[in-house]
């Protein structure tokens, strides 16, 4: 059953079920001069026809551009089918390197090496890992084309500009949209109403970091828009975009100042290693805990 709403003029956010552990992801189809679909969900064929749908029943006749927030399958994956149909892909530069590192596979082995340099986490257990970026890499295609986006850049989307705001911190490149006219916000996953992404990890300048502290910077960029309100990839649409900026941020500090390290990212993330934990979980909490304790480094 197409799950579709609209939540501003010409707006319209399109729920669809992903065969990943978040089971749906919004969205957002935007109707006028310029048919503009925001993010892409995975590429299967149950995402791609409830777009197809959709745009049948907004009236749109045809594709002619994807906006992609961040490289995540869940947001890009589709986007290579919609290329096929036409469509044009626009994708944050930062964030097209790393989504064609991991359709490439190069991904795979950074990931191997941060887990055993960084998280000191056992051979052992890397394989779990592994072996879901592998069932994720089946979900995503890249484009033969792509048409790369900088920050600050205005981008027709419907009858209205929206204008790239880079707010890195859950990718290195993740981009949100912003509808100044209208007060509105595209968040991804970069502001949601029930949870906080988690942060990514990467290199810069040769080192690398945890992207909990661009969060943090990117917090500010989106306090200082004054959005009226923001469509988030996971969840309801929300007004008052900044209080919910500051309850992350109180959030976050409180994490910071109760963790306290193990002898390594894996052991505080595991709870001293006595007990199993599921490959997917493990994943995420250990970027929680190395975000944790990157910023206790700064402020230590």
């Amino acid at each position: 059953m197409l799950d579709i709403k609209e939540v501003a003029q010409n707006v319209y956010l399109l729920n669809v079920q992903v065969p990943i552990n978040v089971d749906s992801v919004n969205l957002y189809l935007i109707n006028g001069e310029v048919p503009t679909l925001i993010d892409a969900g995975t590429n299967t064929p149950e995402v791609i026809e409830a777009v197809h749908e959709g745009m049948k029943y907004v009236g749109m006749k045809r594709l002619e551009q994807v906006l992609v927030t961040h490289w995540h399958v869940d947001h890009a994956g589709a986007a290579a089918s919609f290329a096929k149909e036409g469509a044009r892909i626009l994708v944050g530069s930062r964030d097209y390197q790393e989504w064609a590192s991991f359709v490439g596979g190069q991904a795979f082995g950074r990931l191997n090496d941060w887990a055993i340099q960084e998280w000191g986490v056992p051979e052992k257990e890397i394989s779990g890992m592994i072996k879901i970026f592998q069932h994720f890499r089946m979900l995503t295609e890249l484009p033969n084309e792509v048409s790369l986006i900088e920050p600050g850049q205005s981008i027709m989307a419907g009858d209205n500009p929206l204008r790239a705001v880079f707010t890195a911190g859950h990718t290195a490149g993740h981009m949100s949209f912003y509808n100044e006219r209208d007060g509105l916000l595209f968040s991804g996953d970069m502001l949601l109403p029930n949870e906080i992404p988690y942060p990514g990890i990467w290199q810069e300048e040769g080192q690398v970091v945890s992207g909990l502290p661009s969060y943090f910077e990117s917090l500010k960029v989106i306090e200082a828009l004054e959005a009226q309100s923001y469509m988030p990839a996971h969840g309801a649409p929300h007004t008052n975009p900044v209080a919910r900026c500051q309850e992350i941020r109180e959030q976050l500090y409180y994490k910071v100042e109760k963790h306290r390290p193990a002898e390594s990212v894996y052991l505080s993330a595991v709870n001293a290693g006595n007990q199993k934990i599921h490959p997917g979980v493990l994943f995420l909490k250990l970027h929680y805990v190395y975000g944790w304790e990157q910023l206790q480094k700064r402020v230590g």
